[in-house]
């Protein structure tokens, strides 16, 4: 039985919370981020895991970045919920498509990480799902702002992981199929 706390592709669905150009303009490490959350959504994508993205305000900010959303496009993983409210629970049809989805874990990247990523993650917690914030593939404007929800949300029970530690989770071993289709976006 694998512990509680690796993510399992059976049951791991991965979040892109709200990466859209008016926010990710604001990020320094813009570039870093949006490789991770491709990263995640090309090996997301290899293991058989549901992908929802999200857009805060999408009519007044626009859709997703065009380095990340291309990519959804391509897998067709691209189907953006629109929301208003910080946290993805609360926007219309989220925790609905996480519960078709059957899974109980939810992989959660994008911005900003003290507001959308951290209610995101602790409404889910209160809503009996399990949290894992992968950490590189997050951002926020101001670094102590994402060190302080960082903590908040561990405190709280989410699992702190990162691109790297995720992917190697979902694939589990080395050999099979979903391995082969994610190493080329694996290797350094």
């Amino acid at each position: 039985m694998p512990h509680p706390h690796l993510a399992r592709a059976d049951a791991s669905v991965l979040v892109v919370v709200d990466f859209q150009e008016p926010f990710a303009k604001a990020m320094s490490e813009r570039a870093a981020v949006a490789k991770n959350i491709v990263t995640m959504a090309r090996v997301a994508h290899a293991a058989g895991l549901p992908v929802i993205v999200t857009e805060q305000n999408p009519e007044k900010l626009g859709p997703t970045t065009p380095e990340v959303r291309v990519v959804l496009e391509e897998l067709g993983l691209y189907h953006p919920i629109g929301k208003m409210a910080f946290s993805c629970c609360q926007a219309d049809g989220f925790v609905q498509r996480v519960y078709d989805s059957g899974r109980d874990t939810l992989l959660i990247t994008g911005m900003e990480g003290h507001i959308c990523v951290q209610q995101t993650a602790l409404e889910a917690m209160s809503l009996g799902y399990k949290a894992h914030v992968v950490r590189d593939a997050v951002t926020s404007r101001r670094p102590h702002d994402l060190d302080a929800a960082t903590e908040k949300m561990r405190h709280a029970g989410a699992v702190i992981s990162t691109t790297e530690m995720v992917c190697y989770e979902l694939l589990g071993a080395a050999g099979t199929p979903q391995f082969k289709a994610a190493m080329p976006f694996l290797k350094w």
